[in-house]
């Protein structure tokens, strides 16, 4: 319905959220530099070099703004406010390093101002694009009037969704003949769908979203045909959205539309920039992880002994099966029994790794008796999975993406559960970074399928981020 007017209105936030970075800058210079010294800096660098600087950092900007969803987020809520803050802290800190690592010298008090300005021109300019969009929405000449065909709850979630955008729509109301006289949100039930006749004489421009997915397809019928002798515009609920809880692809073949669940996004092209920046970063990370990896082989080697690494069989991609390192962290006699119990536990009753469904703590990771004193160490700072970086390079699994599955977890699959296999398994991703083993098995694997259906490279960095905190602090297994 405004999926074009949605696209447009992200690419306005975007501007102007590089513009808010324009005048945090200029603002910040005003203020603490009143000589024109790193002014003149600037003007001292190569023009080229300069324009590319700033092309690298408005990408950023709305590279890290796109990571926090702020680009979904237009209505300005508390939760956008609270998101701006938190996206300004990431990008100002990003922008620092990055400083650092140009050998740009900067003062530490035109940096706080600049951060403090940021978030204040976000706020401002982003409340007055959102205002000049409400307002240039509610003129006469662009508004359109529109009525729900239905009362049901696929109906008042479709009500809910338009309310919560910036759309050109002035919703009037619901038509069904079974709930004449009740309403939703302040908004009635006007009457039978026999009405639209009289109400397009009154609102000319009128649309109607026919929001009756499970009526018999003879009753839809008949509400297209009415609209369509009505002459207005008009949009369906197909069937099969009940069919897709996560959500539906339409595609277009010539005239022909298609209409199938939404699958994983990292396909085609996609598959290939996420590829390559696994190689580039798996690659550079080893070279950084290579000394831990070598000291805690050796710890292992003194105080437990060989073997050093644990082989271990995982589902991969579409069900492919590979051998996934580790560094072993148990005792060379200890038998899968346990944790066959733990995952069988974890995925049939539903509940958080942590509890069972009397609120009792059941078992966990953290504290199987088969871990050894060093091993103990080596999970809580997730170093045992640092060998996996190798498995990354080979094309076995991604940096980012859902956990790899073991076999015997695939016994106690719901079949909805398997589409978290639709994508190459990753180290970290982000279940990890949302709850570790804190959250449901359902709630994992819908992370999963999130994760696959909205793949961004953005969303990967950002995963990738907020993963690092989650290891210093030592928020392992």
């Amino acid at each position: 319905m405004f999926a074009d007017e949605c696209r447009k209105q992200k690419l306005l936030f975007a501007i102007a959220d590089v513009c808010a970075l324009a005048l945090a800058v200029a603002a910040a210079l005003t203020l603490h530099d009143p000589d024109g010294a790193i002014l003149a800096h600037l003007e001292s660098i190569d023009p080229m070099r300069l324009a590319e600087g700033g092309v690298l950092a408005a990408l950023l900007w709305v590279g890290v703004f796109r990571t926090f969803d702020l680009f979904t987020m237009r209505n300005g809520s508390r939760k956008e406010m609270i998101a701006i803050v938190k996206a300004c802290s990431a990008a100002a800190g990003l922008m620092l390093l990055a400083s650092y690592a140009a050998h740009v010298q900067i003062s530490r008090v035109s940096v706080a101002s600049f951060y403090a300005f940021s978030i204040v021109a976000e706020l401002a300019l982003r409340g007055g694009l959102r205002n000049l969009i409400q307002q240039f929405y509610s003129s006469p000449r662009i508004s359109i009037p529109l009525v729900i065909i239905g009362f049901n709850p696929v109906a008042r979630h479709l009500c809910d969704s338009i309310q919560e955008e910036l759309t050109q729509y002035e919703f009037l109301g619901f038509l069904d003949a079974d709930s004449v006289g009740h309403e939703y949100r302040g908004y009635p039930v006007l009457g039978h769908p026999d009405l639209l006749p009289g109400l397009i004489r009154v609102h000319p421009c009128l649309e109607a979203a026919i929001a009756i997915p499970d009526a018999p397809l003879a009753d839809q019928a008949r509400m297209v045909e009415l609209c369509e002798k009505s002459r207005l515009h008009w949009w369906v609920v197909p069937w099969v959205y009940r069919s897709a809880p996560t959500g539906l692809r339409v595609d277009t073949v010539g005239l022909i539309p298609l209409v199938g669940r939404r699958g994983s996004n990292v396909e085609g092209l996609n598959y290939l920039v996420k590829r390559t920046f696994d190689v580039v970063c798996a690659s550079l990370i080893l070279v950084f992880a290579a000394p831990v990896i070598a000291f805690a082989a050796l710890a292992i080697l003194i105080l437990d002994g060989r073997p050093i690494f644990f082989r271990q069989d995982r589902i991969g991609v579409q069900g492919r099966r590979f051998e996934m390192l580790k560094l072993r962290t148990m005792k060379t006699c200890a038998a899968d029994l346990v944790h066959r119990q733990y995952v069988r536990r974890w995925i049939s009753n539903g509940h958080s790794a942590g509890a069972n469904g009397n609120g009792a703590k059941v078992f966990k990771l953290c504290n199987d008796s088969r871990v050894t004193g060093v091993g103990r160490i080596l999970r809580r700072f997730s170093i045992d999975e640092l060998p996996q970086i190798l498995n990354v390079v080979r094309g076995d699994m991604s940096l980012i993406g859902p956990r790899p599955a073991l076999p015997y977890e695939l016994e106690h699959y719901q079949d909805w559960h398997r589409r978290r296999l639709e994508g190459m398994p990753g180290i970290t991703g982000l279940w990890q970074v949302s709850g570790r083993n804190r959250v449901s098995f359902d709630e994992m694997v819908k992370l999963d399928v999130q994760y696959l259906e909205d793949w961004s490279l953005s969303t990967d960095i950002g995963i990738l981020f907020r993963t690092i905190p989650v290891l210093l602090r030592g928020e392992g297994r």
